[in-house]
């Protein structure tokens, strides 16, 4: 667990948090030198808050030995690297947007417990960054069994998504993995990038194919193709298919790589 997911954890486990923690943002953002930038970036605003939180309800946070200070400090500079990695990503203007989700994560859960499927994302974690890595890709989030990546093109994005389900395959043959199946989507457009964040409708786009996308597959929007497949010399497409996408007026065709 890192410090993002330790704060969030905490704030979790005890809802009380969030309206403090809004309070105390709004009075710095009220202060003369307190623009949003100095409050994300500021240990002050929420030491106390957070600080009386873990004695009071002793979470992950307690059990890391470090200060809130510290802590907050940690997760500001986290927040710098992440942002500044994102911006260079998307420098080019296009952006290969990824999305990945375990199938019926929810059973999974239910039949084998929650410690097993802890332990199991923390697996998957690791192999989602390892399989990233050479084609520069960027974990931007991930909350519960959902994971957003960025990549600095389209067909970088195709190749990851590929390697991805290739290395869980390869960990499910070892028996490293359980037998999960990951639904994979790939868009690519050019999302806001705010903060250590990636906003705006090709990012809505690409979750929202994860709807039609089946365990084990990957799906590739017309866009992302179009743009990535001739830079692909080892992976091939289906015939494509259309397919209706809530919230949008006309249908989008998709190809399965």
């Amino acid at each position: 667990m890192n410090m993002r997911e330790a704060v969030i954890a905490a704030m979790r486990r005890d809802p009380d948090l969030v309206p403090k923690v809004r309070e105390s943002l709004r009075a710095r953002i009220g202060e003369k030198d307190g623009p949003m930038s100095t409050v994300v970036q500021s240990a002050g605003a929420l030491e106390p808050i957070i600080r009386d939180a873990v004695k009071k309800r002793p979470s992950k946070i307690g059990f890391l030995g470090l200060n809130t200070a510290h802590l907050l400090a940690t997760l500001a500079a986290e927040d710098r690297r992440s942002s500044s990695r994102l911006q260079k990503i998307a420098e080019q203007g296009t952006v290969g947007i990824v999305f990945v989700d375990i199938a019926d994560f929810t059973t999974f859960t239910a039949e084998h417990g929650d410690r097993s499927a802890s332990k199991m994302i923390a697996k998957l974690s690791a192999l989602i960054h390892s399989s990233i890595k050479p084609g520069r890709g960027e974990v931007v989030k991930h909350l519960g069994d959902g994971y957003l990546l960025a990549f600095p093109s389209a067909s970088q994005a195709v190749r990851g998504a590929a390697a991805i389900r290739s290395a869980t395959k390869k960990a499910r043959s070892k028996e490293e993995l359980p037998d999960i199946h990951l639904r994979i989507a790939v868009h690519a457009g050019e999302p806001l990038v705010e903060q250590d964040d990636l906003l705006g409708h090709d990012v809505n786009l690409t979750a929202r194919l994860l709807d039609h996308c089946e365990p084990g597959e990957i799906i590739v929007s017309q866009a992302a193709k179009e743009l990535a497949a001739a830079r692909l010399k080892k992976i091939s497409f289906k015939t494509p298919r259309t397919i209706k996408i809530r919230g949008l007026s006309t249908p989008v065709k998709v190809f399965s790589a």
